[in-house]
């Protein structure tokens, strides 16, 4: 076994002996997505007692499944948003025919009635989110670039309700991400301490 495949392996047995491992890996094994162990047991964990879900960039579905099921417990629901536009970059080639992947396995695994998804780009799902409704957990993992990600930061962290969380995809490896999560989260005080997930990066809204 390569050095590679030995630390993948370890980290999988570090999220399958933690709180919900073995059903945090199914979910990760099953769904289409580009999360690793950690990230996955992330999501469905933070996502805990969170009634009010937003996600800006969903993809095939796997973040999307994660956070609904991790809120089963209070019932959350989750706003899924992505135009799911035709595009490639470093890590994958992105279609229109994501959005029935993301559906299919919304419906494989039974959360259908807990899902919003909305086929549209983040600025027009913001102008359609009313300014008074809180949000309790924003994931962003939509446009990449500077001004994608300093523009989705912008325009939804004000939404998080205190004791919420906010967290961003690929802090460590998009600069375009880190500058715009260094900018806009990190400089205010409203948020704690930027804290990671592998790439993810996150706070916890404090007032």
């Amino acid at each position: 076994m390569g050095i590679g495949a030995f630390r993948r392996r370890r980290r999988r047995n570090k999220v399958a002996r933690g709180p919900h491992g073995q059903t945090i890996l199914a979910l990760h094994d099953d769904l289409e997505g580009l999360l690793s162990y950690e990230e996955s047991a992330f999501l469905f964990l933070t996502a805990a007692g969170k009634r009010t879900i937003v996600e800006v960039g969903s993809y095939r579905g796997k973040s999307c499944v994660l956070l609904t099921l991790g809120s089963t417990d209070c019932g959350g629901k989750v706003t899924a948003i992505d135009p799911h536009l035709r595009q490639v970059d470093d890590r994958a080639e992105y279609a229109d025919d994501d959005a029935e992947t993301l559906r299919a396995a919304v419906a494989r695994h039974g959360v259908g009635d807990r899902v919003d998804h909305k086929v549209m780009t983040s600025a027009e799902a913001r102008a359609e989110w009313p300014d008074d409704k809180p949000i309790d957990m924003l994931w962003i993992d939509g446009d990449h670039s500077y001004e994608g990600a300093k523009h989705d930061f912008e325009a939804w962290k004000d939404l998080v309700a205190p004791g919420g969380v906010i967290a961003g995809h690929d802090y460590k490896t998009k600069p375009g991400v880190k500058r715009a999560w260094d900018e806009i989260v990190a400089t205010d005080d409203r948020f704690g301490p930027t804290r990671f997930a592998r790439t993810i990066s996150w706070a916890d809204r404090l007032a």
